[in-house]
């Protein structure tokens, strides 16, 4: 007997005259309801077939399908991605608690293969399942100090089912370069404001204005006007540094928004090119991937696609000003280093028309203008020689 469950829709609305059909056909009948003009039959798979048959006049389609029918439909339709996914459940369990390669990041061919060996004296080799932190930690430690005239640092991670090795090799400290004459130079067009003089004769000062390359602390002791001494001059200059910034920023503003509809995937990745397990009804969608499973230049990623909308709104003319004037200060930032800062800015033109604001801007900043200038023998002797 075909044990298989469904629902079978009946589009009659006389409820008893269909029910008397189905009783004469011997019809097995677990459930039945009248809905609105229709009649919802529960019966088997092999009587809905005997209905279609024999009653022909009956307009009749199958409904839903319960228990193993429906396990089976659901089956059938996401059979790929059910084979997929229990793949790569198996996959990130193994890639998750076995190493099967072992990298070490170094360029000596001779520290490799020292790492190597002391990893497989403390038990971590391929095909072995992955150790805790704590134990990692204790590992690296005593690598550490059965090599201390050798290795400065090691360091060990897992990225999937790779285990990479991270090693410094010890070497000597070199000293920097001294160099026994220079000067400091003005790397730009600034007024100065702070000096700190370590070495050297400031032949600037204070609130005086430079050009760029002109010698601001200069490697040359003198005493009564005679050269005692040259040294390489050193120091701290910073001084304000001008800036003209323009920006144009128009009214028309495009934007994304998200839909809250998401869809997830599995990708295969193969060298450069990624195959998808199922088809992206989604058009506009922004991807974020999260690795399941990765070996030399194969890869199976989850994926997961955000749909988005694109919409332009119009900003006021008040919002484009102050956009404008924080790209101008974004745009002199970028050049900055930590020490260095915006002291000063000033809006010198504004220009509006109808769908763009465009503005000027001066901005004064605090840098540090300090450039070494290493003066050569090789020039210092030639001008001795060459009056």
């Amino acid at each position: 007997m075909n044990s298989k469950i469904i629902w079978v829709k009946i589009n009659d609305d006389n409820y008893y005259k269909v029910l008397t059909k189905l009783n004469s056909l011997s019809i097995n009948i677990y459930d039945n309801k009248k809905i609105n003009n229709y009649i919802l039959i529960k019966t088997t798979l092999k009587d809905y077939q005997r209905i279609q048959k024999y009653l022909i006049s009956y307009d009749t389609s199958i409904y839903a399908y319960t228990g193993i029918t429906k396990a089976e439909k659901i089956t059938k339709k996401y059979i790929v991605f059910l084979i997929a996914s229990i793949i790569s459940i198996i996959l990130l369990f193994m890639a998750n608690n076995m190493v099967f390669k072992i990298e070490v990041k170094s360029n000596n061919a001779k520290i490799n293969q020292l790492v190597l060996d002391e990893l497989q004296k403390n038990g971590l080799t391929t095909f072995k399942l992955k150790l805790k932190h704590p134990k990692i930690e204790k590992i690296v430690n005593k690598i550490l100090d059965d090599n201390k005239d050798t290795l400065e640092w090691l360091e060990i991670n897992y990225d999937g089912m790779f285990m990479n090795v991270y090693v410094t090799e010890k070497t000597p400290i070199v000293k920097e370069e001294e160099h026994s004459f220079c000067h400091i130079v003005a790397n730009t067009d600034a007024k100065i404001s702070n000096m700190n003089i370590y070495r050297g004769v400031a032949l600037k000062e204070i609130n005086d204005y430079v050009t760029k390359g002109e010698i601001i602390l200069s490697g040359e002791v003198s005493f009564n006007e005679e050269v005692k001494n040259k040294v390489c001059a050193s120091g701290e200059i910073y001084g304000e540094v001008w800036y003209k910034v323009k920006v144009t920023v128009p009214f028309k503003e495009t934007y994304i928004e998200y839909t809250g509809k998401n869809r997830y995937n599995l990708s295969v990745k193969i060298n450069d090119n990624t195959y998808s397990i199922l088809k992206s009804r989604i058009k506009n969608k922004k991807i974020e991937e999260t690795n399941l499973y990765k070996l030399n230049d194969f890869a199976i990623n989850l994926v997961k696609e955000k749909e988005y909308v694109t919409k332009e709104k119009i900003i006021s003319e008040e919002e484009a000003y102050n956009k404008a004037l924080s790209l101008a200060e974004e745009k002199i930032k970028l050049k900055l280093s930590a020490n260095e800062d915006i002291i000063v800015k000033k809006v010198l033109k504004k220009e509006v028309n109808d769908s763009t604001i465009y503005v000027e801007v001066f901005i004064v900043t605090k840098e540090n203008i300090a450039e070494l200038k290493v003066v050569e023998e090789d020039n210092l002797n030639d001008s001795t020689n060459n009056p």
